[in-house]
């Protein structure tokens, strides 16, 4: 589904992320680790098209991505979610998905303008999209309330939710589990796997080896920019570069 080949950032004379090449096959889960400054975020950014490669190509379902802008690359079905949570904190939580379902509109500015009837059956058929993906995923109690009063754990869905709602064939998480507590990241876990089960392809950056363990069908490790190893988590684990770069003493002891 997604293939990349000799990817490579350079700032100035920084080289963030160098010669990657991988790819995520449909209905997976795949992992991204690696220590911090390794070139995790930049290499998402570089495949939803916020930034693009100094060197080398990225591909999805065979048509190249890397010089289209970051919503040509959502059209043809890439989401994401971002580090930092990034909702519509005063609106609420079914606001927030019928902005991402809206995507999917099809009604003119001038029938919007004019509330024509055919916009405003749009704008029905979107909000009883959006109950049925907040149901989905558990938050259809938090319905009607402002996005920025519930708990993190439940922001996070909200955005996982949000953009599930442009309809993605891939779906990237940039370390969806940051601020949780083990029960939050527990839920979070359980609800990956189910969306997985679904038939969702997920791309998953994330430093809790726990959750990675729990969620990952195979794992990449990049350190300096660069791929380091592959495989399963056991795998990745037992491997002695990665014991090195990135999981140290905790792994040893493990």
């Amino acid at each position: 589904m997604l293939k990349l080949n000799q990817v490579s950032r350079q700032f100035g004379g920084l080289t963030a992320v160098n010669r990657v090449s991988f790819e995520v096959r449909a209905n997976q889960i795949v992992g991204l680790i690696g220590p911090n400054g390794a070139g995790k975020t930049t290499l998402l950014n570089l495949i939803s098209g916020l930034d693009q490669p100094t060197h080398g190509q990225i591909h999805f379902k065979n048509q190249r991505i890397d010089k289209l802008p970051p919503h040509r690359v959502n059209q043809l079905g890439i989401a994401r979610t971002y580090q930092n949570i990034r909702l519509f904190s005063e609106m609420s939580v079914l606001e927030n998905l019928i902005v991402g379902l809206h995507t999917q509109g099809k009604a003119s500015l001038l029938s919007a303008a004019l509330m024509l009837p055919a916009y405003r059956a749009e704008e029905k058929r979107l909000r009883r999209d959006a109950r049925a993906l907040s149901e989905r995923l558990g938050l259809d109690a938090f319905n009607h309330a402002p996005a920025d009063s519930l708990s993190y754990g439940d922001q996070r869905r909200v955005e996982i939710a949000r953009a599930l709602a442009t309809d993605p064939e891939l779906l990237l998480l940039d370390e969806p589990t940051a601020g949780m507590n083990a029960t939050e990241t527990a839920r979070l876990g359980d609800l990956i796997l189910s969306l997985r089960d679904d038939g969702q392809t997920i791309f998953v950056i994330e430093h809790d080896m726990a959750f990675i363990s729990q969620v990952c069908d195979r794992v990449i490790v990049l350190n300096f920019g660069e791929v380091i190893a592959e495989g399963t988590t056991d795998e990745i684990k037992a491997n002695p570069l990665v014991v090195e770069a990135y999981l140290g003493t905790e792994a040893e002891h493990a």
